[in-house]
């Protein structure tokens, strides 16, 4: 089992990404309320540590909001200049869990060493103590699956 106990997979999916932002909470309060006020519901959050005076950030959330994540984008770089928006549509999301994980070394190595044997990017990937989630094109889907779900000893 290797720390994980169920694998689920998720098509249609958005990954947003903001560079250039300064590393402001009240600027980012504004950002995902923002989101939030639009009813889009968000996913995969991450940061990147401060550089340079700025960070990007990046989150997913369902395709069927694309337009108005895109009007929210625009938006905002209309007000801030310096954001450089990222927005792509048509994404896959892998998702692995399992309460073991916590106390599994080496979980989050194993879906690289597996990954990278066949060779497919990962464009963003999240984690907690329980969960991995990880965003990949949806044409190697079923070969993520596959070899994951193998990696794992999930049936």
């Amino acid at each position: 089992m290797y720390g994980i106990t169920k694998i689920q997979a998720f098509e249609d999916i958005t990954l947003v990404s903001f560079h250039g932002i300064p590393p402001d909470l009240p600027l980012l309060g504004e950002i995902f309320t923002g989101f939030a006020d639009a009813g889009i519901n968000i996913d995969m959050i991450s940061q990147t540590a401060p550089l340079g005076g700025s960070v990007s950030i990046s989150f997913t959330c369902g395709d069927t909001d694309m337009v108005k994540v895109l009007a929210i984008a625009k938006d905002l770089q209309e007000k801030y200049p310096d954001f450089k928006p990222l927005v792509t549509s048509g994404n896959a999301k892998v998702q692995l869990y399992g309460e073991e994980m916590r106390e599994t070394p080496g979980v989050f190595a194993r879906l690289l060493r597996c990954m990278s044997g066949i060779g497919v990017q990962i464009m963003q990937v999240t984690t907690s103590e329980v969960d991995i989630s990880m965003l990949v094109d949806p044409a190697h889907l079923g070969q993520v699956l596959s070899v994951v779900n193998d990696a794992y000893g999930i049936a």
